[in-house]
């Protein structure tokens, strides 16, 4: 059928033309129809050229049949050329058989030199040379044959052929894969950017999404991924994790890659909500118990320790903000248990009804991006919010309101679990009796940025406990600027996630002010961690001297 809508199509071209050359005056505004028909042939031509993969049963039956020497079809051999990487268990594939591909390899050979190969022919060889399943098959001579014989039996079909088709454009624009570097050159093309797309190629060339030819891919992908410096690979992470959409079998490696190489960076610390969101979506919290295992599958314990900062940091930054409940921010808590957010390896918000129910963008924001990782506290009055942190063995619970003491629990001891969906106040988070201590927040610090007062008294308690803060420069909390670092760079590291302008009089005797193109609070933390305070009458401003 697809050599008459050839020669249908080839026909109508050549009408068109005599027409053209015997009337130039008229034009051919008469045969508009016929062009369009000229030009939906051509598409349905290629169109039908793109076959499927033979069924397996018919791949079977035929290769039976060619084991036993007996009389072959042109159709039965064709499902021989597609079968001959099947492994049926009982006999050897025919590409690991020197006997009998020598067969297929004469046959092949046979058909080239009568020009008989036909593209479906070639494309149930592809099917088999992309379907190898050795792990190295450079080193099977047979498949290597087969490659040879692949490339000049595109040549021959090419030559043969009357016109270009798309399907041979986008063949010799990859003939690097029926080559000694197969899929090397392709990988660099897709790192660079210059391909994004090769669902056309995998469609013609019968590549199977399991192919050897990802493995070479995502080899060079990933090893590529590790040789970019620090600012580049920052600059290319959201293409750098599309690369898993490929081939959805490499999701896992590619995001494995990319927190690898974040947690080699300089940035490490300053949290990545593209990671962190796509490594929760596909291996969960990485701070459930349960759910541990899926993490150190996929990347070391340092860097899954780096993601459970990463929401350790926010979680603090939502409580003491966002869940603030009907008392104003605690800023000397949230700057006292930032100092201890890179060794927490769990955090938990317990959620009043207010903030469970709250519709402002905010809280619906919150509540769907931590799905999973809230639970709700009863008991007590629906403002009130919890959280749990885990430093060590020890539970430390924080309440949202001003007034609340902090409870300390041995974590293999706690009279709660944690991840249960609902905790209630006094029977679970605020049991004196079974706590280790219970230390209220007094006396008041002189300012919320010193260790002073009850943050003294905190950090004795802690340091009984064999807990300590990080050393300076060893975790993201900074509330002033150092001499390696400009505050103006510490904004744009801390802020890269909103929109603000910045205004620097201090130079005129004045204060450095930041405005916030919009209410944010995460961006609210940094500047108050970084020394600024909100000016009155103006919420979206703040200033610093």
């Amino acid at each position: 059928m697809s050599g008459a809508l050839s020669s249908l199509a080839a026909a109508i071209s050549v009408g068109l033309q005599r027409h053209c050359e015997q009337s130039p005056d008229s034009g051919l505004a008469g045969f508009t129809s016929l062009r369009r028909a000229n030009a939906d042939l051509a598409q349905r031509f290629d169109q039908v050229e793109k076959a499927l993969p033979p069924p397996l049963e018919k791949r079977r039956e035929a290769l039976r049949k060619f084991k036993q020497e007996q009389s072959l079809t042109s159709l039965e051999w064709r499902l021989v050329f597609a079968g001959l990487a099947d492994d049926d268990k009982k006999t050897l594939p025919v590409l690991n058989d020197d006997q009998l591909f020598s067969r297929v390899h004469r046959e092949v050979i046979g058909r080239i030199e009568r020009q008989a190969l036909s593209r479906r022919d070639w494309l149930a060889l592809c099917f088999s040379y992309f379907g190898y399943d050795g792990d190295k098959p450079d080193d099977n001579r047979n498949w290597c044959t087969l490659r040879e014989d692949i490339d000049r039996g595109f040549k021959s079909i090419r030559e043969g052929a009357s016109r270009e088709k798309e399907w041979m454009r986008i063949v010799e624009q990859h003939r690097e894969l029926f080559g000694a570097q197969a899929g090397t050159r392709l990988a660099e093309q897709i790192f660079e950017g210059r391909i994004r797309d090769l669902s056309a190629l995998q469609a013609i060339a019968q590549i199977s999404e399991s192919s050897w030819l990802w493995r070479r891919i995502f080899t060079v992908l990933l090893s590529r991924i590790f040789h970019l410096g620090d600012e580049a690979f920052l600059k290319r992470l959201p293409e750098m994790v599309q690369l898993g959409q490929l081939n959805t079998l490499y999701v896992n490696e590619v995001l494995s890659a990319c927190l690898t190489r974040y947690y080699d960076s300089r940035y490490r610390e300053q949290s990545s909500s593209l990671l962190k969101q796509l490594a929760l979506d596909h291996w969960g919290s990485p701070q459930m118990r349960s759910k541990q295992n899926a993490w150190l599958k996929y990347v070391k314990q340092p860097v899954c320790a780096m993601v459970v900062a990463w929401f350790a940091k926010e979680d603090l930054e939502h409580f003491f903000n966002l869940l603030k409940g009907e008392a104003e921010v605690d800023q000397a808590r949230l700057f006292y248990w930032l100092r201890f957010a890179n060794q927490m390896s769990y955090t938990r918000i317990v959620m009043g009804l207010d903030a469970l129910h709250d519709r402002s963008s905010d809280f619906v924001e919150f509540r769907t991006k931590n799905k999973g990782r809230l639970s709700q506290l009863t008991g007590g009055p629906s403002h009130n919010n919890a959280v749990v942190m885990q430093i060590g063995n020890y539970f430390f619970v924080e309440f949202s309101g001003t007034g609340n003491a902090c409870y300390i629990y041995r974590a293999d001891t706690a009279p709660f679990n944690p991840d249960k969906g609902v905790l209630h106040l006094t029977t679970e988070l605020k049991q004196q009796h079974a706590a280790l201590n219970r230390l209220p927040h007094t006396p008041r610090p002189s300012r919320p940025n010193l260790v002073d007062g009850w943050l003294l008294k905190f950090d004795a308690e802690l340091r009984s406990l064999g807990i300590v803060p990080q050393l300076p420069g060893s975790h993201s909390v900074s509330p002033k600027p150092t001499a390696t670092t400009s505050l103006k760079t510490q904004l744009a590291e801390q802020l890269q996630h909103v929109k603000y302008r910045e205004f620097d009089n201090r130079s005129k005797g004045g204060a450095y002010k930041v405005q916030l193109a919009q209410d944010d609070a995460r961006a609210r933390a940094a500047l108050l961690r970084l020394g600024f305070k909100p000016m009155k009458g103006e919420p979206l401003t703040f200033w610093r001297n």
